[in-house]
């Protein structure tokens, strides 16, 4: 059996016993599958192609512990499991910190970057497979774990703080572990975020420090209205060399950015909540990066592109729903990505 299989499988077999004993431990997740039909086939200009997906399936154990005075500690481990795969665990937010009521948060370990944190709070299908980062309603920034920018950041240190008023501010540095990696400083985020009523704004800053290419960050500003079973939302994202690396080489893949920068990226959307239905709609622009022959430091093109997202969610409880869509990025110089898809999703 897979050691990594073996130590996730320990890890929550004693969870569990700790959770018996002490009320303050939980053990969650939620299991996510999709039947998705691409256009052309993922990987190749092939013919359509379906797949079953798993889309952020996860179970992870988390809780905390009273120090008297307003001093708390907390911890979270959460792996990822790629349900529709032999074997497919890995981890996504795994970190202990502290709190004080009046002074805030300090987190340790892997975690959301403060540029990734208030995307979902936007995102309608947040986690399933028509989730906007997919489709390029958002940029791959919200995605992706390591430490040159990608949307889970580790070897991280974060504060959040508390809330004024509805004003929070938020900050992550990460501390690069390997000076050979062609990014030898350290990315840093810093966000601010209100809510109030029925209304979220947030706007953030992402920068990964390095020092050849030199264009290395992205800015966002977002925000969110309410208004009886009407949302309506819309995101603004502006490169400076981090959002082109990630669209032109995938971000697990950059260096930390791009010779070119300018591949902003915007969307608006809206859902519509009829019971125990949620439909929902978003259009969406990407822009190419403002380079002389319009190339990142990869060598790959970074195209215009239209996209927009139709799709509907049925709650059949507290804890299942099911899901279906389609979405369709349109660029200049390639055919349509198109997604059909149909899933469920059950939490605990």
């Amino acid at each position: 059996m897979n050691k990594k299989l073996i130590v996730t499988a320990m890890t929550l077999a004693l969870a569990s016993a700790v959770g018996v004993a002490n009320a303050d431990v939980k053990l969650y997740g939620q299991v996510d599958l999709s039947l998705n039909r691409d256009d052309p086939a993922r990987g190749a200009g092939g013919d359509d192609d379906i797949n079953m997906d798993s889309n952020q399936s996860a179970v992870g154990v988390k809780g905390s512990e009273d120090l008297g005075n307003g001093l708390s500690a907390f911890f979270k481990l959460e792996f990822q499991t790629e349900v529709n795969e032999a074997d497919g665990w890995t981890g996504r937010d795994q970190y202990v910190g502290m709190e004080m009521e009046r002074f805030g948060k300090l987190t340790f370990g892997t975690m959301s970057t403060a540029y990734k944190s208030p995307g979902s709070k936007i995102d309608v299908g947040y986690r399933t497979s028509l989730q906007s980062r997919v489709l390029g309603l958002q940029s791959a920034l919200h995605r992706g774990k390591g430490e040159n920018g990608q949307g889970r950041s580790i070897n991280t240190i974060r504060y959040d703080s508390p809330s004024w008023a509805g004003f929070k501010l938020v900050g992550t540095y990460n501390f690069d572990e390997a000076k050979d990696d062609g990014n030898d400083d350290d990315t840093y985020s810093l966000g601010a975020e209100y809510k109030g009523g029925n209304f979220y704004a947030a706007a953030s800053y992402i920068d990964t420090q390095a020092s050849d290419p030199s264009d290395t960050a992205a800015a966002q500003f977002l925000a969110k209205y309410t208004w009886n079973n009407l949302q309506l939302h819309g995101i603004y994202e502006l490169d400076k060399g981090l959002i082109t690396a990630s669209r032109s080489a995938g971000l697990n893949d950059a260096p930390g950015g791009a010779d070119d920068d300018g591949a902003d990226i915007w969307s608006v959307g809206a859902a519509y909540t009829i019971g125990n239905n949620v439909l929902f709609a978003d259009y969406g622009q990407g822009d190419d990066s403002d380079g002389v022959d319009g190339t990142s430091n990869t060598g790959d093109d970074v195209d215009d592109y239209d996209v927009w997202r139709l799709g509907a969610m049925h709650k059949m409880s507290k804890r299942t729903m099911v899901y279906a869509g389609y979405g369709n990025n349109n660029a200049d110089d390639r055919d349509d990505i198109k997604r059909y898809t149909l899933g469920v999703r059950h939490a605990f």
